[in-house]
């Protein structure tokens, strides 16, 4: 019986394995665009191309 509790915990380790994998990447992907993003408007050096102030 207890083989039976061994393989439900690897399972539900396996599936919060899984969750935290997919999680990872979407931050990942979240993180890359919003790299883009700032790299598009002018980077984080202060010198924004579209918000120029004379």
């Amino acid at each position: 019986m207890w083989f039976l509790q061994v393989i439900a915990v690897a399972i539900v380790l396996g599936i919060v394995f899984v969750g935290g994998m997919i999680q990872g990447e979407l931050q990942e992907r979240e993180h890359q665009r919003n790299k883009h993003r700032l790299e598009r408007m002018g980077g984080t050096d202060g010198s924004n191309k579209y918000l120029r102030v004379k």
